[in-house]
This record gives structure tokens, C-alpha cells and sequence, in this order.
């Protein structure tokens, strides 16, 4: 990984501990970063997993600054997906395997 997508998870993962405090389990880079395949038009995909996300679209508002913040800050395109922990640890669908096995934690 390098040392540019180490500073903007890091970054990322500062603002989601702002935002969520004890409510944030993890953040984990997924994707052709995680895979080392991502080129000049790859967005940066991110896995976030709280305690709870029942609901979604107001979990997506509330960090949708902090997205656009660090996204603009580096010229790179962040899409992140929020999962409860419970559905981390125990929900199998092909995109939950697939995110599970190329995981980075942030």
C-alpha cells in the first residue's frame, strides 16, 4: 500500500472516530488498492463497520463531509460502504467474502 493511501485512510479513519467514537469497529480498505491493482482512475474503496447500521442513507449524510473533505484534499474518488458489525463478522454474500478476504485494516 502506499504511502499516499496510508495518509488518506489514516485521515479517514481519524474522522470516522470524530463522527462514531465507540460506535466504530473498523475501517478497512477493500478493493483494487487492497488488491495493489488500482491504477490513475481507481476510486478508493472503504469498508466501514459499525456497531449498528440500521440506518443507512442517514449513516452515509453524516459522513458525507468528511468524504467529500478528504476526497478533495488528495484528488481521489473515496466510495465507502457501512456494515454493522454483526453483519462483518456473520453475513455471507459474495460481496461480504470478497471485502473480508482483501481487507487492509486502516
Amino acid at each position: 500500500m502506499s504511502a499516499s493511501i496510508s495518509t488518506i485512510l489514516a485521515e479517514l479513519k481519524a474522522g470516522l472516530e470524530a463522527i462514531y467514537h465507540s460506535r466504530l469497529r473498523g475501517c478497512y480498505l477493500f478493493g483494487s488498492y487492497a488488491r495493489g491493482e488500482a491504477d490513475a482512475e481507481s476510486d478508493v474503496d472503504v469498508l466501514v463497520v459499525l456497531d449498528c447500521c440500521d440506518r443507512y442513507a442517514e449513516e452515509i449524510d453524516r459522513t458525507g463531509a468528511l468524504v467529500s473533505e478528504v476526497s478533495l484534499k488528495h484528488g481521489v474518488s473515496i466510495s465507502r460502504v457501512l456494515v454493522s458489525e454483526r453483519d462483518w463478522r456473520e453475513t455471507e454474500t459474495p460481496f461480504l467474502a470478497n471485502a473480508r478476504a482483501e481487507a487492509v485494516a486502516a
